[in-house]
C-alpha cells in the first residue's frame, strides 16, 4: 500500500511540475508575441518620426529649388510607406487624430455636434499627396511646406500618445483585419492616393506592416492547431507574392485578388484569433458596432449589423414589428387622403422606387422635391434623405407624415384613424405587449416602420454569391465592370464595397455627401445649367450651412440599380449609360458647369463603350430583391368606417 501511495505521488509530482511548467510557458509565449508587437509598432514610430522629418527638409529644397521634385516625391511616397506599415495600430488605437491630422480626406468639412459652421480645413498625407503628385507642386510649395510642418507638429503629439497605449492582444487582430477591409476598400481603389495612385506600393507596406505583427502569434498556433497555422502562413505567402507580381493599377484585378486571397486572409484571421481564445471585440465593449466583427467575408450578408444604424435593440426588430411595419408601409390610411401609402413612391417591382424623375405630390398636383431612391440597404447609413437631414431612422417617416406633398398629415390623425380598427389594435398589441401605454402611439408606428425599412437588406446578387464562392460563373464583362469600378473607373472611392453606397469603411459609422454638379437637364439648354437643389446646405441643420455642402447630396447605393431608374437627386438620366458617361466627362464641371466645390474630380476618366458596358453589367449584377416584393393580401378591416375598407393596398397614386 506504501509503495502504491509512493508511486501515485510521483506521478502527481510529475503532472504538477508538467502543468506548472506548461502554463507559465504558454503564457510567457503570448506575452513575448505582444512584447515584439510592441517593439515593432514603437520602431514603426520612430521610422514615421525619421520620414516626416526627411519629408520637411525635402519640401523645403524644393521651396527653394522646383528641380527637386523627384526628391519631393520620393520623399512623400517613403513617409506614406513608413505611416502604412503601422497604419493598422495607429486607425485601431485612435482614428479620429488620424483621420483629423494624417491622414484624412483632402475636403473641407465641419466640425460635428456644433450648433454653428466651424470650418475644418483638411491637412495630412492625402491633402500632399494631390499637392505633390498635382499638376502644378512648384506653385503649391509653399503649402507643402506649410503642410509638412504641420504634419510633423501634429504627428509628434499622435506619437506621444500612441507610445503609451497599453497594447492588448485582441488589438494586434482586430486591427490587422480592419486593415484589410480599408486596403481593399480604401487603398486599392486610389482613395487613399488622390495624387500619386501609388496605391499598390501601399497596400504591400499596410500587409508587411501588420502581418508582422499578427506572426508573433504564428509559434502559439503552431503548437495548437498547425493545420491553420500552414494554411494563414500560405494564405499571407500568395497575397504578398500576387501584390508584388501585380504593381499595374488599372491592370490589377481586384477581383481575384479578393476571392483567391483577401476574403481567405480575413476568414483564417479570424479563426486563428478563435483558436488562441483571444477575447473578440464584443466581449469587451458594451456599445453597439456597426461591423459584424465575427463575419468571415467581406461580402457576407452579416457584414454589417442592421440594428446599429436602426439604433434598435434586437428585439426591437421582432418578426411581430416588421409584419406590422410592413401593413403600415402598404396602407393608404396613412395619408391625409386615404389614397398614398408608402408604396406610392417605392414599389417593391422596382427595388421600391417608383420608376419617376420625381414622385407625385399629394392628390397629384406638381411633384416632390427629388427622385425616390431605393430602400433596400438603406438602412446602412448614418443618415437619411438625400440632403442627409435625419440621423434616426425611426424619425425619418415624421418627415412624410408632416409634408404637405407627401402624406400631409400628423400623428394624431393617423393614431385617432388607427384606434378605429381592431385589427390594428391587436397586431399592435401582439408586435408590443411589454408597452401598453405605447402600444399604438407615434413611437410604435415610427418603430414599426424602421423595423420593416431595415429588414430590407440585399447582400445576395450574383456579383455576392459569386465572391463568396457559392456560384462558379459570372459574366467576364460583369467581373471586368467590377475591377474598373474598383480601379479606373474610380467609382469605389466614393460607392464604398461592400454596400456600394457611401458609408465609410472600414468601420462603416460615416456616411458621405458628394457634390458632382448635376445639370438640371440631360438635354436641351439645361444640360449645361447646375440644377437649382440647394441639396445638404439646406438641410436645416446649421453645422451644413457650409459654402462646400451647395448642392452636395448623399452617396445612395448602386445596389439594385438597374430596377432604380431614372437617376441622380432629380432623375435627369434614363439609363446606367448615360450615368457613367456623365461621370466619365467629369461631372457637371468637366462638362463645362460652374461648380464651386465640386467632390468629383473634373478629369475626364477616359472610358470607352466597352468599359462603360462593362460598368452596367457589373451593376446589373448587383441586382437582388429575394424575399422582399411580396405584397400583403389585404389591410386591416375598419369596423365602423366601412368606406376605408375600399382603400387599395399600395395606394392608388
Amino acid at each position: 500500500m506504501h509503495k502504491l501511495y509512493g508511486i501515485l505521488s510521483i506521478v502527481a509530482l510529475l503532472l504538477l511540475t508538467h502543468f506548472l511548467s506548461f502554463t507559465p510557458q504558454r503564457h510567457y509565449n503570448a506575452a513575448e508575441a505582444l512584447r515584439q508587437v510592441e517593439a515593432q509598432f514603437i520602431d514603426g514610430l520612430s521610422e514615421l518620426n525619421q520620414a516626416i522629418g526627411r519629408y520637411q527638409e525635402a519640401a523645403a529644397r524644393f521651396q527653394a529649388d522646383a528641380s527637386q521634385l523627384q526628391a519631393l516625391q520620393q520623399a512623400h511616397t517613403d513617409t506614406r510607406l513608413a505611416f502604412k506599415r503601422v497604419e493598422f495600430l495607429l486607425e485601431y488605437n485612435d482614428r479620429e487624430s488620424i483621420k483629423k491630422y494624417i491622414n484624412g480626406a483632402p475636403l473641407l468639412t465641419t466640425e460635428p455636434k456644433v450648433p454653428e459652421v466651424r470650418i475644418i480645413e483638411p491637412v495630412g498625407l492625402q491633402v500632399l499627396d494631390e499637392l505633390a503628385f498635382g499638376e502644378s507642386p512648384a506653385e503649391e510649395a509653399d503649402e507643402i511646406v506649410r503642410l509638412t510642418n504641420v504634419l510633423a507638429k501634429d504627428f509628434s503629439t499622435v506619437r506621444k500618445y500612441q507610445s503609451n497605449v497599453a497594447l492588448q492582444h485582441r488589438f494586434v487582430f482586430e486591427g490587422f483585419r480592419y486593415e484589410l477591409i480599408r486596403m481593399f476598400t480604401l487603398g486599392l481603389t486610389g482613395f487613399d492616393t488622390p495624387g500619386s495612385v501609388n496605391a499598390i506600393p501601399e497596400a504591400q507596406a499596410a500587409l508587411e506592416g501588420s502581418s508582422r505583427a499578427i506572426l508573433a502569434y504564428l509559434p502559439l498556433l503552431q503548437g495548437q492547431q498547425p493545420e491553420l497555422a500552414r494554411q494563414f502562413s500560405q494564405t499571407l505567402k500568395g497575397t504578398k507574392a500576387y501584390l508584388a507580381r501585380h504593381q499595374d493599377f488599372e491592370q490589377f484585378d481586384r477581383l481575384a485578388f479578393l476571392k483567391e486571397y483577401l476574403n481567405p486572409l480575413f476568414a483564417q484571421a479570424l479563426d486563428m484569433q478563435l483558436a488562441l481564445e483571444v477575447e473578440l471585440e464584443k466581449e469587451t465593449i458594451n456599445t453597439p458596432l456597426a461591423l459584424n466583427y465575427e463575419a468571415d467575408n467581406l461580402f457576407s450578408p452579416e457584414l454589417l449589423n442592421a440594428n446599429y444604424y436602426a439604433n434598435l435593440a434586437e428585439q426591437d426588430i421582432s418578426e411581430a414589428r416588421i409584419a406590422l411595419g410592413k401593413l403600415l408601409f402598404y396602407d393608404p390610411i396613412l395619408s391625409e387622403n386615404n389614397e398614398r401609402s408608402c408604396a406610392s413612391c417605392h414599389n417593391p417591382d422596382k427595388a421600391f422606387t417608383d420608376g419617376r424623375a420625381k414622385s407625385l405630390a399629394m392628390n397629384g398636383e406638381g411633384h416632390i422635391q427629388r427622385n425616390a431612391p431605393t430602400l433596400i440597404n438603406s438602412v446602412y447609413s448614418e443618415h437619411y434623405f438625400y440632403d442627409l437631414r435625419e440621423p434616426n431612422l425611426e424619425r425619418q417617416v415624421k418627415h412624410v407624415i408632416l409634408d404637405s406633398k407627401e402624406f400631409n398629415t400628423d400623428f394624431l390623425n393617423i393614431i385617432g384613424k388607427l384606434q378605429q380598427s381592431g385589427e390594428y389594435r391587436q397586431l399592435f398589441a401582439q408586435a408590443y405587449p411589454e408597452h401598453p401605454n405605447y402600444q399604438l402611439s407615434k413611437w410604435s408606428i415610427s418603430n414599426a416602420l424602421a423595423a420593416y425599412i431595415a429588414s430590407l437588406r440585399s447582400f445576395d446578387s450574383p456579383f455576392d454569391q459569386y465572391v463568396r464562392g457559392e456560384r462558379e460563373q459570372l459574366s467576364e464583362a460583369a467581373q471586368r465592370g467590377f475591377n474598373l469600378f474598383m480601379g479606373k473607373a474610380s467609382c469605389g472611392t466614393c460607392h464604398f464595397a461592400p454596400t456600394f453606397n457611401g458609408t465609410v469603411p472600414p468601420y462603416f459609422q460615416e456616411s458621405e455627401s458628394e457634390v458632382l454638379g448635376v445639370p438640371a437637364s440631360a438635354h436641351g439648354p439645361d444640360s449645361l445649367t447646375l440644377d437649382p437643389d440647394l441639396g445638404r446646405f439646406a438641410s436645416a441643420k446649421p453645422q451644413d450651412e457650409a459654402p462646400f455642402y451647395v448642392h452636395s447630396f448623399k452617396t445612395v447605393t448602386v445596389r439594385n440599380a438597374a430596377l432604380t431608374a431614372p437617376y441622380m437627386h432629380n432623375g435627369i438620366y434614363k439609363t446606367l449609360e448615360e450615368v457613367v458617361e456623365f461621370y466619365n466627362r467629369g461631372g457637371g464641371a468637366g462638362m463645362g458647369i460652374d461648380v464651386p466645390y465640386q467632390t468629383l474630380p473634373d478629369a475626364p476618366l477616359q472610358l470607352n463603350e466597352q468599359e462603360i458596358a462593362d460598368l452596367v453589367a457589373f451593376m446589373e449584377s448587383l441586382t437582388d430583391t429575394t424575399g422582399m416584393t411580396a405584397v400583403p393580401q389585404q389591410l386591416p378591416a375598419f369596423e365602423e368606417q366601412p368606406e376605408w375598407n375600399k382603400r387599395k393596398v399600395g395606394g392608388t397614386y
